[in-house]
């Protein structure tokens, strides 16, 4: 008789998690769930320290309530101390040097598909499967190689199938794709990861929620960032790094003082309000002068860019996308410079040991700390951080 897969599911409480770990377990593998203690605001000790696990969060009582209903073990693992070290103060430094960071990248490759995809293995599984919108297929492409006869002997050549390469896709619900957090994947990890949900609707899960009568089915999705509470993350700045929000000039591209700004890390490229000016036309934030503590606005098509350069790439299949880049023309793609941003029609290039994306059209909104995924199709290529 075949063994059963064993997969840990990572279960967040919610209504996606819930109906990845259902769908498993009515398809017949041993499945268990596994919910991730992190830190929240409001965590720290008298001494600033993280507190350790905290009781029973209600997402964690919901998981466990799905669990229970799935008859699959239920596991709690306390990455508070970890999600703050890695996550939150990475959050908080991005912002204090003037980018803008995108916290679930760094928590998907560091903790997610890190941490916990080393614990699923240390408990014997062979995956790892989540609630997330994206999808991954294996392709066995074939290549030539030499035949040997038995007396050694080449006999020419015979196409043989490589070994699998997978690739990241876009989740079909558009509307709820994921895939733009995941550019960090490596061909390693996407060996032993699921996405259980990535072929179907949102409405589709909450249906299947529904008719499998699991507690999560009504629970509300959250798009706030997860680890503060119930506030603006601009609230959260003033709290943790007060030092950095220092009132201070806004300035035009010319260098004239037009106005002042509230502290830089309030501010996000491309952004329109929160700053007090005097100007009949709209103006938008182009750019920051740490040094100077200055806001830089533009107007119009002053606060657009048409190239940008991106560092710390990851291309998922391998390095022959990055081969491709380094042509005279270039590699031709789409690129996604924010979550649920428009896809981009872009040619990449390397450039002085730099990878630069050169838009067919100007934009606004490139904003340094943010991610630029790069597609073909519905292939997610990979990705990297755009920088200033």
């Amino acid at each position: 008789m075949k063994e059963k897969k064993k997969i840990a599911v990572a279960m967040s409480g919610g209504v996606d998690s819930g109906v990845a770990a259902a769908l498993l377990v009515e398809q017949g593998y041993e499945v268990v769930g596994v919910h991730l203690s992190l830190w929240k605001e409001g965590m720290e000790g008298d001494g600033g320290q993280t507190k350790g696990l905290q009781l029973p969060s209600s997402p964690s009582k919901a998981a466990k309530k799905t669990a229970e209903k799935l008859r699959i073990p239920f596991y709690v693992q306390d990455y508070a101390e970890d999600f703050k070290k890695i996550v939150v103060d990475y959050f908080l430094a991005e912002y204090a040097a003037g980018r803008t960071p995108n916290p679930c990248v760094v928590c998907n490759q560091f903790i997610k598909f890190g941490k916990l995809l080393d614990y699923a293995r240390a408990l014997g599984c062979q995956f790892l499967a989540t609630g997330h919108y994206a999808r991954i297929v294996a392709a066995r492409p074939w290549r030539a190689r030499e035949a040997v006869g038995d007396g050694g002997q080449t006999k020419g050549l015979q196409l043989q199938p490589s070994p699998p390469v997978y690739k990241l896709l876009k989740g079909v619900d558009e509307s709820k794709d994921q895939s733009y957090f995941l550019w960090t994947l490596t061909q390693e990890k996407l060996v032993h990861i699921l996405f259980p949900i990535g072929g179907l609707t949102k409405p589709k899960v909450r249906k299947i929620a529904q008719t499998q009568n699991l507690p999560v089915s009504d629970r509300q999705e959250s798009f706030e960032i997860c680890f503060i509470q119930d506030k603006d993350y601009r609230d959260f700045l003033k709290q943790h790094i007060p030092e950095a929000i220092k009132p201070g000039e806004v300035v035009n591209t010319k260098g004239q003082v037009i106005g002042k700004h509230f502290g830089l890390p309030l501010y996000t490229v491309g952004q329109r309000k929160g700053f007090e000016v005097q100007s009949a036309v709209p103006l938008y934030v182009v750019g920051k002068n740490l040094e100077k503590n200055q806001l830089v606005v533009g107007r119009g098509r002053e606060s657009e860019k048409q190239k940008f350069a991106v560092g710390g790439v990851n291309w998922i299949s391998g390095p022959s996308f990055a081969k491709a880049t380094e042509g005279r023309e270039g590699l031709k793609c789409e690129v996604r410079v924010r979550y649920q941003g428009p896809l981009l029609k872009a040619k990449l290039k390397v450039k002085s040991e730099k990878l630069k994306v050169i838009l067919e059209e100007p934009v606004r909104g490139i904003t340094p700390g943010q991610s630029a995924v790069f597609y073909v199709g519905d292939e997610v290529l990979g990705g990297g951080v755009i920088e200033g």
